[in-house]
């Protein structure tokens, strides 16, 4: 039987990962191209985005897959973190 459960959450953080990784090379070649540093393109709004998001996604699902209470509170605080520093790039 499948469980779909585990599914949903290892694809969660699964996708998070995929997110940070093409951000972080799109962010990287976006430096090259326009002769910046890398730490500079990485300070700016359109990374942090998608660097919180998937943060949040990553947290959402290893506190799915966790099984001690202890590792189950501190993903979902570090979702929430990111979820709260997701909003305060929108204002």
């Amino acid at each position: 039987m499948i469980n779909w459960q585990s599914i949903l959450f290892n694809s969660s953080w699964v996708l998070g990962l995929a997110i940070l990784l093409a951000a972080l090379s799109y962010h990287y070649w976006v430096a090259g191209h326009e002769n910046r540093r890398l730490r500079v393109q990485l300070d700016q709004p359109s990374f942090l985005r998608f660097f919180w998001l998937s943060m949040a996604l990553i947290g959402i699902g290893l506190a799915g897959t966790s099984k001690n209470w202890w590792e189950i509170i501190i993903w979902i605080l570090l979702s929430l973190f990111s979820l709260l520093n997701i909003f305060r790039l929108r204002q």
